[in-house]
């Protein structure tokens, strides 16, 4: 501290924080409190006790001295310095007392080496005496900064009776005090003593080890408040996070239960319009019936007021034909047969009101975990690039505050990947739990542009996360291929359809050869079912293919105008459709897939229809009847998302519909050019979210964002490896990687 800042702060420096004035006799305590000598008298009397005295500062308890005194307590020198440097400063308005006269004087002057103030009168008798002609003596009002820093490093001199003249320059290693020459000889007299610089140098060096030390345990308390911290703000983090989670449910329950309120008034308003419609049609005929009835007894009373006897009796039959004796009644019958529609009413969901009271919208747990998120590490190539729909990984470790691997099944492990603006750029991010404490993810890029994955344990980032990603573009290379035309097992002919299980399993459809095979993910042949006829579990130029979520494999027959479906060793289940032109019938059917409620969609060729029918093939409705939903030849209709999305080979484009079948959009026309269709055949969607449409007669697959943007292309005419012979159909592997079949070239090709 320079001396004007203590100058400044002199006062607060040099008081007593119990009596709040000026120190008298500092005397400092153990724990480095400096209070007046008085005060800590004044403690010790009201305390009750006489052995031991508390800090008034820390409350820490101090053992008087054995001599009883507090006075034997060791003097704050320090405190001492700066009173005179007090006095030097406030010299010219209080004065300051003469150690010899005890006058106070606004003249005096300060002797360096008596260490003491002298007035005017005093210091010409000190300047006399021969032993002080060598003393350093300066009027308090030439005082400078310099000498007020001599003042401050003054020498201490010895507290004992008599000796205060005296400079302590030993040190008793007996009674571990600092001494003057007088003590040696009387107090201490035998003692062993050393001189006091090098007490102080082994002091010092003590001293310092001790404030490493207790630095080191600041710098890990400081570091365990820190963490504290870092945890108080998590808790509070967490705590944003869970309540923005509830609001969130909570908003989307409120949603869903709108959503379906509108459609329980949908469907109870088409009822009231069904019944009132019902009744009101019944109602103009039995007004239509009354008026014949009126008409008819109008003209018949005529006629028998006209008629003679003769002419009535020749008229019986007639008219007991047109009035017959007993009259239906036609309001009776109406409301007999109306009785149903009009009982109709709202059961409430009785279930879920007893679950919400019950059970809440959900449950809020809490757990103890010894999982630290800034410890847990990851590794992997799929943290720092990717290529666009192939399969990335990487493994999350999590680790205690050791940095030692540790699990607990309570952890909750995070992932998102997202773009600049904080868009998802992944798809089927999937973990797999070791059970040990490691993770396996997995995930599949989207997009191209910058991206990073963030990485949390229990809702907080882990070491190095968030972490940039470098995205690869998508290049299609081809890496295997098999089949062979023949009709020999593992050859097939004109391969048509093809589709995938979750076990990697590849079913093609064999058009010329009238059979399925199925292959694993690396083209060894497994199985194969069907053979040419039209009796069950026959097939005949079977086309699309697909598996639905029983791993049924349900089949086109095409020629014999039906859809068939088979268990996973090929045996016949059950099938569906005929030749016709009927909303359950088919003709010339070719794509096949599965939506995600498991009702099978079928491309009804040869009726210009898009079909879709229950698992078990009951018809429910149909697309392409609108004016500008309607096809020409339509070849498959997948589901994905909100959108069914159908091929027209005939129209050379794709069109676009809503999940209730309403028309939205399309894109493509006839050509060559990126974007542009020859009869398009298959659709697919691959790991990234991006439409696959096998454009047959241009030798390629094209890729496609859902919107329509043309995005990427591969494959052309040729039979070497990577080109293509009519490819029809294509399907994902689990890993990313697609499967093409090739109706010309008779074989299957896998790219990467």
């Amino acid at each position: 501290m320079d001396v004007k800042t203590l100058l400044d702060n002199l006062h607060e420096e040099v008081s007593c924080s119990v009596c709040m004035t000026t120190f008298t006799e500092p005397k400092i305590l153990p724990c480095l409190h400096t209070f007046c000598l008085h005060c800590l008298n004044g403690i010790l009397r009201t305390s009750g006790r006489h052995d031991m005295i508390a800090c008034p500062e820390c409350r820490r308890e101090v053992q008087v001295p054995s001599s009883g005194n507090l006075k034997d307590l060791p003097t704050n020198f320090r405190i001492n310095s700066l009173l005179d440097v007090l006095a030097i400063k406030e010299c010219h308005t209080a004065g300051v007392k003469c150690a010899n006269c005890d006058k106070s004087s606004k003249h005096s002057s300060y002797c360096f080496q008596c260490c003491a103030f002298w007035c005017d009168e005093c210091i010409t008798a000190h300047n006399l005496v021969k032993a002080n002609k060598e003393h350093r003596v300066l009027a308090l009002k030439d005082f400078e900064d310099q000498d007020i820093e001599d003042v401050l490093k003054r020498p201490a001199f010895c507290q004992q009776k008599h000796h205060e003249k005296e400079e302590l320059k030993l040190f008793c290693k007996n009674c571990d005090v600092a001494i003057c020459n007088l003590c040696v000889a009387t107090i201490h007299d035998g003692h062993a003593k050393i001189v006091l610089e090098e007490a102080a140098s082994e002091r010092k060096i003590q001293v310092k080890s001790v404030i490493e030390k207790q630095k080191k345990t600041i710098e890990h308390e400081k570091t365990k408040i820190a963490d504290l911290e870092r945890q108080c703000n998590q808790i509070e983090a967490r705590g944003d996070a869970v309540k923005r989670d509830i609001h969130k449910f909570a908003e989307n329950m409120i949603a869903v239960i709108e959503t379906k309120k509108k459609e329980m008034l949908n469907k109870a308003e088409k009822k009231i319009k069904e019944s009132l419609g019902c009744l009101r049609t019944q109602q103009c005929e039995v007004i239509r019936q009354l008026k014949l009835l009126e008409t008819t007894v109008e003209k018949t009373e005529t006629l028998v007021k006209q008629c003679t006897n003769t002419e009535i009796t020749q008229l019986d039959k007639l008219l007991s034909t047109v009035i017959p004796e007993e009259v239906s009644d036609v309001g009776k019958q109406a409301a007999a047969d109306l009785e149903g529609l009009r009982q109709f009413l709202f059961k409430e969901n009785k279930t879920l009101v007893d679950s919400l009271n019950s059970d809440g919208i959900g449950s809020f747990k809490t757990f103890v975990t010894n999982t630290c998120a800034h410890q847990s590490t990851t590794e992997g190539k799929g943290l720092s690039e990717a290529s666009v729909g192939l399969e990335s990984n990487f493994l999350v470790t999590t680790r205690n505050a050791e940095g030692e691997q540790c699990y607990n099944e309570r952890d909750c492990v995070t992932v998102e990947i997202k773009n600049q603006r904080g868009h998802d750029c992944a798809t089927e991010v999937r973990f797999k739990d070791e059970k040990d404490g490691s993770y396996k993810v997995r995930y599949f890029l989207k997009d191209t542009g910058k991206c990073q994955v963030s990485v949390k344990v229990n809702e907080e980032h882990i070491r190095g996360s968030p972490f940039p990603i470098k995205p690869k573009p998508r290049q299609f290379r081809h890496v295997l291929s098999f089949g062979r035309r023949g009709s020999c097992v593992e050859m097939v002919k004109a391969p048509y359809g093809v589709t995938v299980n979750e076990r990697d399993e590849i079913a093609v459809t064999d058009t010329q050869n009238h059979k399925v095979q199925v292959f694993s993910g690396d083209g060894t042949y497994l199985r194969s079912f069907g053979r040419i006829g039209d009796k069950q579990g026959e097939l005949n130029w079977p086309a699309g293919i697909a598996f639905d979520k029983n791993s049924r494999s349900i089949v086109v027959d095409s020629d014999n105008h039906r859809v068939q479906m088979f268990n996973e060793q090929g045996q016949y289940l059950s099938q569906f459709g005929d030749e016709g032109n009927l909303d359950h019938q088919l003709r010339d059917p070719y794509g096949v897939s599965v939506d995600t409620n498991g009702n099978i969609i079928v491309a009804d060729k040869g009726n210009k229809l898009i079909k879709i029918f229950s698992p078990s093939g009951q018809f429910l409705y149909k697309l392409g009847e609108g004016e500008s939903g309607h096809f020409s030849s339509p070849f498959h209709c997948i589901q994905y998302d909100k959108y069914l999305i159908v091929s027209d080979a005939g129209e050379h484009c794709i069109k676009v519909f809503d999940i209730n079948g309403n028309f939205l959009y399309k894109f493509g026309n006839q050509g060559n050019r990126d974007g542009e269709f020859n009869e398009p055949r298959f659709l697919s969607v691959n790991k990234a979210g991006h439409l696959m449409v096998c454009d047959t007669k241009n030798q390629r697959v094209q890729v496609f964002e859902l919107s329509g943007n043309f995005l990427t292309k591969f494959g052309k005419l040729g039979s070497w490896l990577g080109e293509f012979g009519s490819p029809t159909s294509a399907a994902v592997l689990s890993d990313g990687r697609i499967v093409v079949t090739e109706w010309f070239n008779s074989r299957i090709q896998i790219f990467e």
